[in-house]
């Protein structure tokens, strides 16, 4: 549409941020980056489990 300008928004709080940030400000970024480690963390856990879950799985067939 015309005379729209070209912008993004926070992924954090929603506002309005230049074009090629991902945040609005220097508490967004630190939140963003917890929240980040935070999921990481959580697929590493989700990953732990099912090998160990396929490890005990197949260790039944194989005993």
């Amino acid at each position: 549409m015309p005379g729209e300008s070209d912008h993004r928004h926070c992924k954090v709080c929603g506002r309005v941020c230049d074009v090629g940030e991902e945040t609005c400000s220097r508490a967004c970024r630190e939140k963003r980056a917890q929240q980040v480690s935070t999921r990481r963390t959580y697929v590493y856990l989700l990953y732990g489990t099912m090998a160990l879950l396929l490890i005990v799985f197949l260790s039944r067939f194989l005993i």
